[in-house]
């Protein structure tokens, strides 16, 4: 029975999404649990599996097309059913129907069928075949000359010498070093390919090159409007530090193989830096809130979001009441996370509700920069490389691991006293990191 595929809800506040990209195309099989679609939620691409097999018989909603949840997106049929009539949806079945295996051996034993009868039209002597077959010529476009019809090798052969490219030798090494396609010159029947030729050709594709382009859609577009009603929005300060990461790097290496024996999960300075961030924010509630026009929202939740690269953009997963979490379970529902995120398994509900989001580039060896506040959240921490640095302590000039921290902060919500003071007590839990396991 046919099934029609509906705009799923893949979070508690998602109410509709945009197709991005059709991995599977009309016509193409589809196995229950495999990808045949990436969907745009509000924030993030997600790609979503199959609920049923069979064939992607009718694609409803095209690329670029927002729809609400539930409804139709997609039709998925037996290769040669009857597509139902979409005016009456609430009446066709929506549930998942696994579609039983010999479909797709169909779909390949057709295939076959045709290729073997198109090769069974043309007649051709087994050395013409093997000729035409090792320089890639189609048999289709060979004038036969043999008996019944039949080509035979000379035929063959004849084809390839007049289809042959003739050039110069300082030609052919110009256009082997430059990947330059000979086939593209035109030059009149019997000519030889020159230098002056190939050079002419070369200046003629530079003429009318094109630049390449990447279209702001998706993901890119969210960023980009988020960024930018941030930044107009909210007036920025930012206020940095250093930070002696000398017992944390102790810490972490103490720490490490029983957290892997635990959870299976390499324990990383991020992880620390969520559940050393969590102790302070409760220290400095002011940190941890929203702004509206009318009033400041203190979040009763410590929500901590880790800003995650990914190939087409970045997403902010959330480690939800990170403050009442042991660092070890920190630890686990991050790479979790993270996993899920460069994967497109993100779900709504576990990127949305962050209070405070941390953003670490020390592993592309930059030393400090300056974040961009994740709306609605009235500040971000901004984390550098730690570097090995002479510093003085008590007079005495000693090389230590230091690590800068840049804290933005919506001045609408956080003066600069109220920032400082959260970096200042960040800068002590993780001098004495022992103090937020506590």
């Amino acid at each position: 029975m046919a099934t029609i595929v509906k705009m799923p809800k893949l979070g508690t506040t998602m109410t509709e999404g945009t197709i991005i990209k059709w991995i599977k195309s009309e016509g193409d099989p589809v196995k229950k649990g495999e990808i045949y679609v990436e969907i745009q939620t509000d924030k993030v691409n997600i790609e979503d599996e199959a609920e049923t097999s069979g064939v992607l018989r009718k694609i409803i909603a095209k690329e670029g097309e927002t729809v609400k949840v539930g409804d139709p997106i997609a039709i998925i049929a037996e290769e040669d059913e009857e597509l139902p009539d979409l005016e009456n949806v609430d009446n066709i079945s929506t549930q998942s129907q696994e579609k039983s295996p010999p479909v797709s051996q169909q779909q390949e034993d057709k295939t076959e069928a045709v290729k073997q009868t198109i090769s069974d039209k043309i007649k051709a002597s087994p050395a013409a075949k093997r000729v035409a077959r090792e320089n890639q010529i189609d048999l289709s476009n060979v004038i036969p000359s043999g008996p019944n019809g039949r080509i035979v090798e000379k035929d063959v052969l004849s084809y390839i010498q007049e289809h042959k490219v003739k050039a110069t030798p300082v030609a052919k090494k110009i256009a082997i070093e430059r990947q330059v396609d000979l086939k593209a010159i035109q030059k009149s029947p019997g000519q030889r390919i020159t230098k002056q030729d190939l050079e002419d050709q070369i200046i003629q594709d530079v003429d009318n090159a094109v630049d390449n382009t990447i279209p702001v859609i998706g993901m890119r577009k969210i960023i980009a409007d988020s960024m930018t009603y941030s930044k107009k929005v909210a007036p920025h300060i930012y206020l940095s530090l250093e930070v002696d990461m000398s017992k944390v790097i102790d810490l972490r290496e103490r720490l490490i193989p029983l957290v892997q024996a635990q959870h299976d999960v390499k324990l990383s300075y991020n992880h620390i830096l969520i559940k050393a961030a969590a102790t302070a924010l409760r220290l400095n509630p002011l940190i941890n809130s929203s702004f509206t026009e009318e009033k400041i929202i203190l979040k009763q939740h410590i929500n901590i979001g880790l800003a995650v690269a990914l190939k087409d953009g970045l997403i902010v997963p959330v480690i939800k009441d990170a403050d009442k979490k042991g660092l070890a379970f920190i630890a686990k529902e991050t790479e979790e996370l993270v996993q899920k995120a460069k994967s497109k398994k993100l779900l709504p509900d576990e990127y949305q509700g962050g209070t405070f989001t941390i953003t670490n580039l020390g592993m592309f060896d930059i030393e400090s920069f300056c974040a961009i506040i994740n709306q609605p959240e009235t500040a971000i921490l901004a984390v550098g490389k730690i570097i090995k640095k002479p510093v003085v302590i008590d007079e005495e000039i000693t090389i230590k691991p230091m690590m800068n921290l840049t804290l933005s902060c919506d001045h609408r919500a956080i003066d600069g006293a109220v920032g400082a003071k959260f970096l200042q007590n960040l800068k002590q839990i993780l001098e004495e990191p022992v103090n937020m396991l506590l």
